[in-house]
């Protein structure tokens, strides 16, 4: 049975929180051990990543982006499930050539560990 939707939704702003101060630690922070990411659609063959992969990708992203800026358009949550959806949209400088500017929107569904505290599956539509 799923945790009390108040800790699910506790756990969901922490997260969101994290991924805007943008940094690996605060945004990794509510990830389970046993965590995956998957990058979607399935199309793009992209395979599952857990926490230690991503742990060794983030930070070299997140070094690249500057004056990171987040915002939340949309935000599901059905704590029935341990489930939220939330569509997202960013940009940030980059050093690359002709001042080249970071835009990206995702949709990313995560699913709860089932005590509500953590995070431990995220998909994210990109």
């Amino acid at each position: 049975m799923p945790a009390p939707a108040h800790i699910q939704a506790a756990t969901l702003q922490k997260f969101l929180a994290g991924w805007k101060k943008f940094t690996a630690q605060e945004w990794m922070a509510t990830w389970s051990a046993e965590n995956t990411q998957q990058i979607l659609p399935f199309s793009l063959g992209v395979p599952s990543r857990s926490r230690a992969e991503v742990q060794q990708i983030l930070p070299m992203l997140i070094g690249v982006l500057k004056n990171y800026e987040m915002e939340v358009h949309e935000l599901v949550h059905d704590a029935s499930k341990g489930k939220a959806a939330v569509y997202i949209t960013s940009k940030a400088n980059t050093p690359l050539e002709g001042n080249f500017k970071w835009t990206n929107e995702y949709a990313v569904f995560l699913t709860f560990t089932e005590d509500g505290q953590k995070i431990c599956k995220m998909e994210e539509m990109v």
